[in-house]
């Protein structure tokens, strides 16, 4: 078995857990398939735990007495076509915990993680997937990000595109976290998912580019919602704008015309009627459907529409545009490269970093449009902060992502040791908040975020920190903006050692004055969209790459 923490790692930026998917949408073509390719060989490797229930069933195991079960998945993807791919996930399948019975074994809380790895040509294990293990009691299925192993493997010549991967339980052993996978002829096989990359252009570079800096605003994300489709409307940028480059339909990747989908008016962006842009009549858009009590339904009013998937993807366009002038700026950083002193090391001397993102659902990528399998498959805000520092420093950046959907901090406390620290990570960042703006948790915040870091700390006491304050959540929620503002100041008192903050509270706040807040989100109420994402990834690496800071542009 390939033994992840022991074998050197290379980069392979991934996501945590997927949510189902709505499809693919690139340019012209909604809703594509995927290429399916199941796993043409499932075998067991390692060490099975004994005492586990019959039948017998491929199990995933991490014991403290050696039981190190895996699996051993291989793929013959010589019937995919394509050179490469903006994503190819893995569709485990559906894993259930199995109850052991031992003497003096209680069953306990604590989860660990699952890691996709592979061999290089050079026989070194390569880290190409993770994520953390969901609450046990409930067969889940698990989805896993290993585009950079598909890809890898699709770019080798005719006859030698096959593709072995290990997936391991790794993070703290414990006797009662024992899984298998569940088969038999009514269970699809572990399979890959492959996305086409038509159309696909992958521009990260620019889409890192600071917003408040440069020439240009690249693919600032806009919702435009009209009252009336029969006159024009105005769709509020950050900055009045000299020259509009493109503007691009996110549903679509259709290129908006200029004249018959939009004009430039006074530095503004116009969109006149019967324009092709995903324009939203407010009437509809803030309306939903209720049941009454005899069965019937009826359309009314609604506050905000919290929708999964792409729904609000697929609603919004990104514009590029030249500024007239910045007359704005984003709050100034709290916290810069010199608060983590040992990375700051690490990165001077290319040195190997190995990065847990440890969060919650934001953090596992939300709705980035790679997580939802959609154009322009834009990575979270953790993938592309790896892939920058990666570039940037010529280190070799391994990112793990441990984030998992709706946990607060009292649940990431709980699993900091397990999932963060037993990987003795140069740089854990931590993100929570969102879920945590309830009177019955937010009173616990700060103490439960130190717990983290010292739970982390006793494992691998040379990690470093990165607290990155949540966005907002809808400021039309009943609960308003208070409580993550709460968060954001209980999180700043925090004083240690090797500990940094990216301050995305009040970045947003800021953001918000000049735009809908609908236009920076993912879901309508708590996840952002692509473009905040990037706004994520750019203040994290205002701190760690500030030799790319320079003064506002003009």
């Amino acid at each position: 078995m390939i033994e992840t923490m022991r074998k050197p790692l290379r980069i392979a930026a991934c996501l945590g857990l997927f949510v189902a998917s709505s499809g693919i949408l690139h340019a012209g073509e909604i809703n594509a398939p995927f290429a399916q390719v199941p796993a043409s060989k499932v075998e067991q490797s390692g060490k099975v735990p004994e005492g586990l229930p019959e039948p017998a069933l491929k199990v995933l195991a991490n014991e403290p007495d050696g039981g190190n079960a895996s699996l051993i998945l291989e793929f013959d993807l010589e019937s995919v076509k394509y050179p490469a791919t903006p994503l190819g996930r893995l569709q485990l399948g559906v894993l259930e915990r199995l109850t052991t019975k031992r003497a003096g074994q209680k069953p306990g809380g604590v989860r660990g993680a699952i890691h996709v790895v592979t061999s290089s040509a050079d026989q070194t294990a390569e880290l190409v997937g993770s994520a953390c293990v969901s609450p046990a009691g409930i067969p889940t299925p698990y989805t896993l990000d290993v585009t950079r192993a598909v890809s890898e493997a699709l770019a080798r010549p005719a006859g030698q595109r096959k593709l072995r991967l290990e997936v391991q339980m790794t993070g703290m052993p414990a006797y009662y976290e024992v899984y298998g996978l569940l088969t038999g002829a009514d269970k699809k096989p572990p399979t890959l998912e492959i996305a086409s990359p038509a159309n696909w252009t992958r521009d990260w570079e620019q889409r890192l580019a600071p917003i408040n800096r440069g020439p240009v605003v690249y693919r600032e994300a806009c919702m435009p919602i009209a009252d009336s489709l029969e006159k024009e409307w105005t769709v509020p940028l950050l900055y009045p704008a000299r020259k509009i480059i493109e503007v691009i339909h996110n549903g679509t990747g259709e290129k908006l015309k200029e004249g018959r989908d939009w004009v430039l008016k006074d530095g503004k962006l116009v969109l006149p009627p019967g324009s092709h842009a995903p324009v939203q009549l407010a009437s509809d858009f803030f309306s939903m459907e209720r049941k009454n009590k005899d069965g019937t339904t009826k359309k009314g009013p609604a506050t905000i529409r919290l929708i999964e998937g792409t729904w609000y993807h697929v609603r919004q366009m990104e514009v590029t545009y030249e500024p007239v002038s910045r007359d704005w700026d984003l709050p100034a950083a709290v916290s810069s490269l010199d608060d983590l002193p040992r990375l700051k090391k690490l990165l001077a001397e290319k040195a190997p970093i190995k990065v847990v993102l440890f969060g919650d659902s934001i953090s596992v990528g939300g709705n980035a449009s790679k997580f939802q399998a959609a154009w322009p498959y834009q990575p979270a805000f953790g993938e592309l902060v790896a892939w920058q520092l990666q570039r940037h420093y010529g280190s070799k950046v391994t990112l793990m992502n441990h984030s998992r959907g709706g946990a607060g901090v009292a649940f990431g406390a709980s699993q900091a040791a397990s999932q963060a620290g037993w990987f003795k990570p140069d740089l854990a960042i931590i993100g929570y908040g969102m879920n945590d703006r309830g009177d019955n948790r937010k009173g616990t915040y700060r103490e439960n975020l130190e717990k983290i870091i010292a739970a982390i700390r006793q494992e691998s006491p040379a990690t470093e920190f990165i607290v990155v304050t949540s966005m907002l959540n809808n400021p039309k929620q009943p609960s308003g903006l208070e409580p993550v503002q709460f968060l954001r100041d209980e999180a700043l008192k925090i004083s240690l050692p090797g500990l940094a903050f990216a301050d995305m509270t009040s970045t947003h706040l800021e953001l918000i004055k000049h735009k809908d807040y609908l236009a920076t989100s993912g879901n309508g109420a708590n996840h952002p969209n692509d473009f905040l994402q990037r706004i994520y990834a750019q203040r994290i690496l205002e701190i760690l790459i500030p030799d790319k800071a320079s003064k506002p542009g003009k």
